[in-house]
Order: C-alpha cells, then structure tokens, then sequence
C-alpha cells in the first residue's frame, strides 16, 4: 500500500535553477543614524544584514544589524573600536574585518543613563534579493 506522505520517487523532477545574487532587500538610508549623527560607513553582507558605523570622538562605533521593515531592524552585535586603521573610516575601504574591538558593556546602573549607542532606523527597500540569471 502506498503512502500518502512520501511522494512517488519515479515523479520527482531534479530542477537546477540559476540565480544571481542581488543587493539585500533593505538598504540603510541617508538618514539613518547612530548616537544623533549620521552613519557613515555602511557595508551589505547580503540578505539584509548590513554594518554601519561612525566614528565619534576617537572611536569608531559599529553595529551589525539585520533590516527587517522601513524602521526595524534586530541587532546582532556592536563593537567600538579607537584603534582602528584609516581605512576603515572611509566608505570606499571599509570591509567587514573591520568590524572589530570592543564589546560595549551594557549599562544596567540605571533609567536615565547612556544607551549603548542609539540607533535611529530608516532603510529603503531594494528589489528583490535574488534575480534569474541569464545564463
């Protein structure tokens, strides 16, 4: 007697598909923002994580994050770094090793007191994360 849940294997077809991987689907905006200022490192790691940081006083202060809507986005790690090298302030040379230093304590002393870093969000979002590809 057959089984219901398990498929005939005769009519499984093997499919191969093709595909391009694109930018993630949410992409920081200008206006997003870290401690009041705007976020001027930003890297893509793909399917809507991103790391942004800024650099505030001798410290570049970063945050790993998963964009999940417009103005939501879960955290996945900070770090703050005050050794960091040149490249790592620049847009154009800021890579995902950077990401490095500190792990910021979380300050429990209580209400009223310094968050970690204060995260305004505003991403867009960007077409789809995955296209067919031509070949």
């Amino acid at each position: 007697e057959e089984d219901p849940s398990r498929p005939d294997e005769k009519n499984l077809i093997k499919l191969e598909v093709a595909a391009d991987k694109e930018p993630s689907q949410y992409s920081p905006s200008a206006g997003m923002t870290m401690n009041g200022k705007p976020a001027t490192v930003k890297l893509d790691l793909g399917g809507s994580v991103w790391i942004v940081g800024n650099i505030e006083g001798e410290t570049l202060t970063m945050i790993k994050m998963r964009l999940t809507g417009g103005k939501e986005a879960f955290v996945m790690a900070k770090r703050n770094n005050n050794k960091f090298s040149d490249a790592c302030s620049d847009q154009k040379t800021f890579t995902e090793a950077c990401f490095k230093g500190e792990v910021p304590k979380q300050d429990l002393s209580g209400p009223g007191k310094k968050p970690l870093a204060k995260l305004e969000i505003s991403a867009d979002k960007e077409p789809s994360q995955f296209s067919p590809s031509a070949g």
